[in-house]
């Protein structure tokens, strides 16, 4: 066993193994066992490959190299009824394991692969709440809500302390993606910011005609190897949806003024680098179009630019800065059979619109970016002034509101049971 693991207490040990999240669906198992594979010089202790409910062990092996495991086949349905071929060990006759497709249907679901169920096969409007760090996740976890989305500006804000601002960068929000998405690794589904995919360089073009900054810039907001990586860290993160817009790479929140977007062609170069990342990955990730166009160039530029990414194969549009009501509802008749998100941001750029408003609309997800971030700014504004002005911050008044409390809300009985069952003793006397 890796020394880094000898030390763990058996909550660390289950933190580090169990959600350590892979393109497909697998986790390694840390008690080493031999590896069955064609040359036997390679048949040593390597971990062997497991699914996240260690029930299908060992894939195929192809050409006598470990690193080069057959799960494709699992990733995608592609096997027959018959046994999956196995190649034998050393010590023994008859194959490691013998997969078939009722064995691999017991495995878990991944979030992408449920939310893009969801979005085919269902009606449902999917309402998701806006989480900017893994508290805020915990807290929606907690109310019971079935998705959730990662702010970008959240995260700039918790993060970095920033404004949204194109500061945060690709590390930045991946990191706080595989964080959240995998606090409940098979929970709900959560669909992330990817921002402008994050490449590329950005020099500054100006009209000839009124000498002013074009609001349509002729270089790449995006590299698509850029997205292209992106993509396949949000996989491995185990995030199931992101967007990307066609905001220049000195990209601000959607719901500011003076925003600038790219010419279409290079947003749509970014589409198709996401859509060949994620089918080259095999993944169910939900790849969602989103256009920053309505407050430069109007209302039918946004509409022909989704149009365009929907037949790259984007499987949801998102116009962002709807200017009314009306125009909102008129994006579902003018793309209607394609799921389309709205970002209902209070007291941002566009109306109000309730979750029943959006539902009836034939809208298929509802994104809250501010549903935390906005709330939790005014709740401890409060507290500190209190705690300046009065000594106390007000919190002693909740006599329920206990650290424990807080902490339940952050897995605090599921890591005790953790320990408990693995017959770990750091609970034993209670907490």
């Amino acid at each position: 066993m890796p020394q880094a693991f000898l030390s763990l207490t058996p909550v660390q040990y289950h933190m580090e193994i169990g959600t350590t999240p892979f393109t497909n669906d697998v986790v390694f198992d840390l008690a080493m066992k031999p590896l069955p594979c064609a040359d036997n010089a390679l048949a040593k202790t390597e971990p062997s490959i497991v699914d996240l409910n260690r029930r299908a062990v060992t894939p195929s092996v192809v050409g006598g190299s470990h690193d080069k495991l057959d799960i494709s086949a699992m990733t995608k349905g592609q096997f027959e009824e018959t046994a999956v071929p196995s190649p034998t060990d050393s010590r023994q006759d008859t194959p490691i394991a013998n997969l078939t497709r009722a064995t691999l249907l017991e495995r878990p679901v991944s979030p992408a692969t449920r939310l893009k169920q969801r979005l085919q096969e269902t009606g449902e409007l999917i309402v998701c709440p806006g989480v900017y760090d893994g508290f805020s996740a915990r807290i929606a976890l907690s109310v019971g809500f079935d998705a959730m989305y990662m702010t970008g500006a959240g995260t700039t804000a918790s993060r970095l302390g920033m404004a949204d601002l194109a500061i945060a960068q690709l590390h930045d929000m991946r990191e706080h993606a595989e964080m959240i998405a995998n606090l409940e690794p098979n929970g709900p589904p959560l669909i992330a910011d990817m921002d402008t995919g994050y490449g590329g360089e950005q020099p500054q073009f100006f009209s000839p005609l009124i000498y002013q900054p074009c609001p349509i810039l002729t270089c790449a907001h995006q590299g698509p190897i850029m997205i292209h990586n992106a993509v396949n860290q949000y996989i491995r993160a185990n995030v199931a949806g992101f967007h990307i817009e066609d905001q220049v790479q000195t990209k601000r929140c959607g719901h500011l003024n003076g925003k600038k977007v790219v010419e279409t062609e290079v947003f749509l170069s970014g589409i198709r680098a996401a859509k060949a990342a994620k089918d080259k990955a095999r993944s169910d990730i939900v790849l969602i179009a989103r256009t920053d166009a309505n407050q430069m160039l109007g209302y039918d530029e946004c509409i022909a630019r989704l149009r365009t990414a929907r037949a790259l194969g984007a499987d949801v549009g998102l116009l962002e800065g709807f200017a009314s009501k009306e125009q909102a509802r008129q994006a579902v008749i003018d793309l209607e059979g394609w799921p389309l998100l709205l970002n209902m941001v209070e007291n941002g750029a566009s109306p109000l619109i309730t979750v029943d408003e959006v539902r009836d609309m034939g809208f298929r997800i509802m994104i809250f970016s501010f549903a935390a971030l906005a709330p939790a700014y005014t709740a401890i504004r409060a507290a500190f002034e209190m705690l300046k002005k009065d000594g106390v911050t007000g919190t002693g008044a909740k006599k329920d509101l206990t650290p424990r409390k807080l902490f339940e809300v952050c897995g605090l009985r599921e890591s005790m049971e953790v320990d408990t069952e693995a017959g770990g003793l750091a609970f034993a006397g209670g907490i």
